[in-house]
């Protein structure tokens, strides 16, 4: 259920980083399908592209021979665009939770005008 309440923003910013929590804290402030379109759908989208594209250059090992040899600490630069990339859609998640929640907050610090209130 959406918050009719002020949130914390710092808890906010701590559910982008849990899975399942990062959907509910845009749900709370009303932002869930903007969240969806500017961060999750792209990630998904650059994660399959990246997929594919790794899969069908076999960047996964590197061969010697014909064989496949595993180097644990050598990584084809694909895979530092993936991390690049996942980092900066963290930080827009940061970002628009930031945003957002805030903006959510301010329709809480509003006065409410009541007309049978005694003068």
């Amino acid at each position: 259920m959406p918050a009719n309440h002020k949130v914390s923003v710092a808890w906010q910013i701590v559910a982008t980083f849990v899975i399942i929590a990062n959907f509910w804290a845009f749900y709370r402030i009303r932002k869930l399908r903007k969240y969806l379109l500017y961060v999750y759908v792209p990630s998904i989208i650059i994660s399959t592209a990246v997929a594919a594209y790794v899969s069908s250059t076999g960047l996964w090992v590197a061969s010697s021979g014909g064989e496949p040899v595993y180097e644990p600490f050598v990584l084809p630069p694909a895979f530092y665009a993936i991390y690049a990339i996942s980092a900066g859609l963290q930080a827009l998640a940061i970002y628009l939770a930031i945003i957002w929640s805030r903006e959510h907050n301010r329709k809480f610090d509003q006065p409410v005008n009541r007309t049978d209130s005694p003068p």
